[in-house]
């Protein structure tokens, strides 16, 4: 990394944990965070790298909080009003980080890399973008697996506008990427490709793992099915699924299938001609 570049790098990163911090996106730690994988990302793929993470962390931000009040009523809005932490931070962003490291080890690999790398930021954004955009549907969503109507907020529920808002984070990505795109070997066509698909089914696999294999929790003290091992200032009782998977680990895998399937697209359509 240049010297430029280095400076340019430790301005937007103070800048950006001011916002985050401001506009209570993320608390301290959660900030701490992002700020060591933003400054991977940024000495390693570069500016195209670190746009699309912003757009991905501002964006989501903001649905989040849309609607927040009518979220809340019905019992799935996120927690501290969407303020998120540094378990979340890792969810969504410790495979991207794992792939820009790559990016920069494996130069041979670098292509399939850096479509890894979009395709892990694709599909927690999608999956983001799903639930925060489909519970502002009216009506009960259905579970991926059997269809069956649940809770909205419930691990593995689906709804048309859910899957909308999904395509709606890919095309923001596109946009995102479309400025700086020269300086990196992907063209606009693949890049599109890596950010639906592996968005679509990014989005896909945390819903079916969710629904399958998410922990879930029955409150002793108000009987609610909830993700969180504590409720109403008290432990709850395992209901179903595994207590070592929870939330954050599904964003995890989220973000896993979307780095696999944005490599393998990158490598299938490919081409130096």
């Amino acid at each position: 990394m240049n010297s430029i570049l280095a400076i340019e790098m430790v301005i937007v990163l103070t800048i950006l944990s001011l916002l985050s911090l401001k506009l209570r996106i993320l608390d301290m730690n959660g900030t701490i965070l992002s700020v060591v994988i933003g400054a991977i990302v940024y000495a390693t793929i570069g500016r195209v790298g670190i746009s699309l993470l912003i757009v991905f962390v501002v964006v989501a931000g903001l649905f989040t909080k849309m609607g927040y009040d009518r979220k809340s009523l019905i019992g799935a809005a996120e927690p501290r009003k969407g303020l998120r932490g540094w378990k979340n931070v890792a969810g969504n962003g410790l495979v991207a980080a794992t792939a820009a490291i790559a990016y920069a080890l494996f130069p041979q690999y670098s292509e399939a890399l850096l479509g890894g790398f979009i395709g892990a930021v694709a599909a927690v954004f999608a999956d983001t973008m799903s639930t925060e955009v489909g519970l502002l549907q009216k009506g009960e969503p259905r579970l991926i697996i059997g269809f069956k109507k649940v809770n909205p907020g419930t691990p593995g529920g689906i709804s048309l506008l859910g899957y909308l808002g999904a395509l709606l984070s890919s095309l923001i990505l596109i946009l995102a990427y479309l400025p700086l795109g020269s300086t990196n070997p992907l063209n606009p066509a693949t890049t599109t490709l890596v950010a639906v698909i592996a968005g679509l089914i990014g989005t896909t696999v945390d819903s079916i793992v969710g629904q399958l294999l998410q922990g879930l929790y029955r409150c002793e003290e108000c009987g609610k099915i909830v993700e969180h091992s504590r409720h109403c200032g008290r432990g709850a009782k395992l209901f179903k699924g595994y207590r070592v998977i929870d939330n954050h680990v599904v964003n995890l895998i989220c973000s896993l299938s979307g780095a696999i399937v944005g490599a393998a697209i990158t490598l299938l359509f490919y081409s130096t001609a």
